[in-house]
């Protein structure tokens, strides 16, 4: 056996602060320690659970009544755990099935993914857990993950084509393996572009750009050029380079590659020789460098020291803190998507899909399960939990109910580009050799920009130590 926000915008601090997908999403580890939360009254959730009709033709004679099944979550800070209990509470009170979902805060993704393998050794397994696309490929090395696609399909108890065509496909697709669609996406965040529109206009460019890679290049040397100054007389600097796997991908699916090619890992493609070369020149010509402290690159943005910076859009809050605390400096900004290769072209949207992973259990529990998965993935559910969390909704229906009167305008602005289709939507390929191949580009990136590498060498070498992990499994 293998081992390994409708509540007001000062929320929007403590949840960046706590949920920062950025970090968890970024770096795929174990970071903060299990926070012992200060209970805050359950956020209502107005609604119901629905009532199935028909004839199942996947799970015939599988009754759910009265079944209780354990959650483990990752929701550890208080206004976090009072979303989600609330909508356990709105699925325990109002589904007629009487299932009743019991919520156990279990630490961080690191934390639940360490318990769960020791679960899985012990037998004794929750129903549902919170994880990630490859955290579910990994527990189903030992046949402990249900495959979702007989409940999805089912014409009792799944989804209508009309439903399932509203739901944002690429982020359920980047659940399904050879061995069948191994969770759900309940939480959407993505990798965006804070750009400083009033320091990119006054350097000659539109209040949208950059647009294109190119006029990424272009803005940054000019930024680094300029003269100008930010918070407490600062030299405005150029691109902060980041030795981050999400944004290099995020830039190679803009020029139209992808670092997956056939099944294997490819880093030698023009596209990802394009962005590799374009990171070493901005550097070698001083028009990008390197931030002196981890999340540097959007604190420096805050402060008016670079005109760009790329975050999860988790961390909209603490940023705009930030921003307040270096006294307002940034006075009009855009949250973007990730410049493309030509004007005309779709920006790239990266998505993060972390979800709800389902385990073997009996056939009434295993259908339990699927219906509070199916409760918070309902268009209402959807859209309060998007409001509270800042997060991007599951299906289009989801973002025409979110009241977004108290949201960031610029992020409702992108949430609005991804129901309406503006945006190309990329995720990152998932499979068990990801997490090192993050860390294999992340000293690539370092290689080619701080120690001045040749970008050709470097790219083989990725790719033949990424091939390796990926051919032992």
């Amino acid at each position: 056996m293998r081992k390994l926000m409708l509540l007001v915008m000062m929320m929007l601090v403590l949840v960046g602060g706590v949920l920062n997908v950025a970090a968890q999403e970024a770096t795929a580890t174990a970071a903060e320690p299990t926070l012992t939360p200060t209970p805050l009254p359950p956020v209502e959730f107005g609604a119901q659970a629905g009532t199935y009709e028909g004839e199942s033709d996947n799970l015939a004679g599988v009754d759910p009544t009265g079944v209780t099944i354990d959650y483990w979550h990752q929701y550890n800070n208080p206004f976090q755990l009072s979303i989600i209990t609330g909508i356990v509470n709105a699925f325990n009170a109002t589904n007629p099935y009487g299932i009743t979902v019991n919520p156990i805060a279990q630490g961080n993704y690191g934390d639940i993914r360490t318990l769960v393998n020791n679960a899985i050794v012990s037998g004794d397994l929750p129903d549902i857990a919170a994880g990630y696309p490859n955290d579910a490929l990994s527990y189903a090395l030992d046949d402990v993950v249900v495959d979702l696609t007989p409940y999805l399909s089912d014409a009792k108890w799944g989804y209508s084509e009309e439903g399932l065509a509203d739901l944002t496909q690429v982020a359920l697709d980047a659940w399904v393996f050879e061995e069948g669609r191994l969770g759900w996406p309940n939480q959407l965040s993505g990798l965006v572009m804070f750009s400083n529109a009033a320091m990119m206009q006054e350097l000659g460019f539109s209040a949208d750009s950059p647009i294109t890679l190119d006029e990424f290049a272009a803005a940054a040397c000019a930024a680094s050029q300029s003269g100008m100054t930010g918070a407490d007389g600062a030299a405005v600097q150029g691109f902060p380079i980041v030795a981050d796997a999400s944004q290099f991908e995020s830039l190679v699916a803009g020029s139209g590659g992808s670092i997956w090619i056939d099944g294997q890992w490819n880093f030698t493609s023009e596209q990802s020789i394009r962005v590799l070369t374009m990171l070493k020149d901005l550097y070698s010509q001083g028009c990008a460098y390197i931030p002196a402290e981890r999340f540097g690159n959007t604190a420096d943005w805050a402060r008016a020291i670079n005109p760009f910076a790329f975050s999860s859009s988790a961390g909209i809050g603490p940023t705009l803190n930030t921003v307040r605390d270096a006294g307002n400096l940034v006075t009009d900004w855009k949250v973007l998507a990730a410049p493309s290769n030509a004007a005309g072209e779709k920006p790239i949207l990266q998505l993060f899909t972390p979800g709800i992973i389902s385990f073997v259990g009996t056939p009434e529990e295993q259908l339990a399960s699927w219906l509070f998965i199916r409760y918070f993935s309902t268009p209402e559910v959807q859209a309060q939990w998007s409001q509270l969390l800042s997060l991007f909704p599951l299906s289009k229906s989801a973002a025409t109910l979110m009241d977004t009167s108290s949201m960031v305008p610029e992020f409702v602005e992108m949430i609005n580009k991804l129901a309406n289709d503006e945006v190309s939507v990329y995720v990152s390929p998932q499979n068990l050799s990801y997490s090192a191949v993050r860390d294999i580009l992340s000293t690539g990136i370092a290689d080619v920009t701080s120690s001045g590498l040749d970008v050709a060498e470097v790219a083989q070498r990725m790719t033949d130590e990424a091939n390796a992990i990926l051919a032992g499994g």
